[in-house]
């Protein structure tokens, strides 16, 4: 594979970008990419010569001191904002070459963006880091991991551990070293060694996954015997948290539910207390799961942006009072979380309620006699209410008696417009093909991301070559494109919108599918709302009570068929399972969309 075809620049690729963001004005991208041009090729670019030369000359950048780069580097790192840490770092060191907290902060931009091609020549003006500078050895050793040099790595790593013994980056690091040299019973040792004194034990448990693999062990075995030698009494708060997680993994929800029950009797945290929750409601203890489900305000606090003098709703029959509904989460929990308003038509004639903006076209189609705002831009002249109530509670309210009803929501939940539908359908050329939404990643870049999500490689290995299907991305996170075109499979197209913010569009393309094969994410509760067969990758390591909990997963995901991961961390079959499944839901004539 071509640089090109990587996605890495090449020379006349960064010059002709340089020329352009130079006359746009744009300085941080002009630094960043004249920084990039002589950093890589530093003996060929003279046209990044003649930029650095005049970037040196704007009083913008010669005006900022080196501390006050360090102070806003320091607020972008904390703020998140890699790309624009990338180019203030990058702006930094044409003044002043070398700078050891800008060049550390350009990597860490780096290794967050994904530009495996900046790190070595990032690190290359610092020199060979000395005997007990730990930081820049981490660095260096990290590095030779990345670039596949695994022998010097394990060297550097070796050295390191003798001057931090306790530093769980560099434990992790070295295990990947020693997974790179394939010395994977080491690695597995030196990870094992230090679960049970990590603050996260689910990263830990994520690395020996593929470790045990490569070993030939049986993962679910190793998990389950390193539980019962070391965390199954749950003698501290830790050892508790780490048996919960390890019977997460093992899918043993009463295991689970136990070790949360015991970890909270050792210390209060109301993160805990919500886990604790979603675990009983999938081990079929709704009543007590729903009960404590209020926890979630104390333990995410940001949630409960709404807070109001008015009396909280309780589910009461209301003549003319005023009620508003306000939307808590993210968006695929406000689609489930709305479903309940179904219980409220006989209930509230008087309803306010506040979505993300994106959703109340369809909702407000759906019922047409209440109010809907956008939550994120309240209008200054609401009234003023009698009753409100979080969306989460409506769950709360009317969940147990909806199930011991077997009520089933009108299906579907919600309709695309048709305007779009329509044009969207004419748009995709009648076929006999299988049409087939997918949407591969979801839930960030923490664990839980990482647990649910795979890359698009993963998903389509479980399509058949042979196979003739029309495949249309609707991944919605910023580098899903790139992602696309790196992974070269001729098979997946761009769905020709805007993902993330452009969801009537998303809810036409939906419709006119056949099915959706996505992981646990919105997409998956947009195609399931929409009345579209969906098949739900779902991981192991997951509470997920809305698709596990099997009564709950019928009332409001009718339309969705659960994949299941057999074995933690292992996606081979539930991808080969749901692949088969979609097509051949794709083929039945009940099912065709056009």
């Amino acid at each position: 594979m071509s640089a090109e075809d990587s996605g890495v620049k090449t020379l006349k690729q960064l010059e002709d970008e340089l020329e352009v963001a130079f006359r746009e004005g744009e300085v941080g991208e002009t630094a960043l990419l004249a920084w990039e041009s002589k950093a890589r090729f530093p003996s060929e670019s003279a046209v990044a010569s003649i930029y650095i030369k005049k970037l040196l000359r704007d009083p913008y950048v010669t005006s900022i001191s080196l501390e006050d780069f360090k102070k806003n580097a320091r607020s972008l790192r904390d703020e998140d904002e890699p790309e624009e840490l990338a180019k203030l770092s990058a702006m930094g060191l044409l003044r002043f070459p070398a700078e050891r907290y800008l060049s550390l902060s350009l990597l860490e931009a780096a290794e967050r963006l994904g530009k495996k091609e900046w790190m070595e020549p990032v690190i290359r003006p610092l020199g060979e880091p000395k005997d007990g500078d730990v930081v820049l050895l981490n660095v260096v050793a990290s590095l030779e991991n990345v670039l596949g040099n695994y022998e010097r790595a394990k060297r550097l790593f070796e050295k390191l551990r003798l001057e931090a013994p306790d530093d769980e980056t560099i434990v992790h690091n070295y295990s990947a070293a020693l997974a790179g040299l394939e010395q994977y019973a080491e690695a597995i040792s030196l990870l094992e060694d230090y679960l049970s004194r990590s603050k996260t034990p689910r990263e830990y448990v994520l690395r020996l996954l593929p470790l045990y693999r490569l070993a030939g062990l049986d993962s679910e075995s190793e998990l389950d015997q390193l539980d019962r030698c070391l965390f199954a009494k749950c003698q501290s708060n830790e050892d508790a948290r780490v048996h919960a997680d390890l019977r997460l993994f093992l899918q043993d929800f009463r295991g689970v539910v136990f070790g949360l029950t015991q970890a909270l009797q050792h210390h209060w945290n109301p993160e805990v207390a919500f886990e604790l929750a979603e675990a009983e409601l999938v081990s079929d203890d709704i009543a007590t799961g729903l009960e404590r489900y209020g926890v979630r305000f104390e333990a995410f606090p940001k949630l409960e942006w709404y807070k109001s003098q008015a009396k909280k709703y309780a589910g009461q029959y209301l003549n003319d009072e005023l009620l508003f509904v306000w939307g808590e989460q993210g968006i695929g929990d406000e689609i489930m979380f709305a479903m309940f308003l179904e219980a409220m038509v006989p209930r509230v004639k008087n309803l306010v309620i506040a979505l993300d903006s994106r959703l109340i076209p369809v909702f407000q189609i759906k019922y047409p006699l209440w109010t809907f705002v956008d939550r994120h831009n309240l209008p200054s002249d609401l009234p003023k209410f009698d009753y409100v109530c979080p969306l989460g509670d409506l769950m709360v309210l009317f969940l147990p008696d909806l199930l011991e009803k077997g009520h089933v929501f009108e299906q579907p939940v919600i309709a695309p417009d048709a305007a779009r539908y329509n044009k969207i359908s004419q748009l995709l050329a009648k076929s006999e093909r299988p049409r087939v939404a997918i949407s591969w990643r979801g839930g960030g870049d923490n664990a839980n991301g990482k647990i649910r999500s795979m890359l698009l490689d993963e998903l389509m290995s479980g399509l058949p070559t042979d196979t003739d299907a029309e495949v249309i991305s609707l991944q919605y996170d910023e580098n899903y494109e790139k992602e696309i075109m790196m992974n070269g499979d001729r098979r997946v197209a761009f769905s020709g919108l805007n993902n993330r913010f452009d969801l009537e569009g998303v809810f036409a393309l939906i419709s006119c599918c056949d099915a959706v094969i996505t992981v646990d994410n919105a997409v998956a509760h947009f195609a399931a709302a929409l009345g579209v067969p969906v098949a739900v990758l779902i991981p192991a390591a997951q509470t997920q009570f809305r698709w596990k909990q099997s009564a709950i997963r019928q009332l409001l995901f009718p339309s969705a068929r659960l994949f299941i991961q057999g074995k933690p961390g292992d996606w081979v079959a539930p991808v080969e399972d749901a692949w088969r499944y979609v097509l051949q839901t794709s083929s039945s004539d009940e099912t065709r969309r056009y």
